[in-house]
């Protein structure tokens, strides 16, 4: 698999009940769809919580170590 750099990713609501999603992410050269449910959402919002305090975490331990 290769890797790809985002150039940006959308969010939008397609239905508020069940509530499903699009997420859509664009790279330089393609784009992807994805629909998600309410439980990947918040399985996702968890990931990238996690992935952020990860970073807040590892530069402070740079900066105090």
């Amino acid at each position: 698999m290769t890797m790809q750099r985002v150039t940006s990713i959308t969010v939008s609501t397609e239905s508020a009940e069940p509530l499903r999603g699009i997420i859509e992410i664009d790279c330089a050269d393609a784009a992807a769809k994805f629909e998600i449910n309410e439980e990947l959402a918040l399985q996702l919002c968890s990931d990238l919580e996690r992935f952020l305090t990860q970073v807040t975490r590892r530069s402070r331990d740079v900066r105090f170590g």
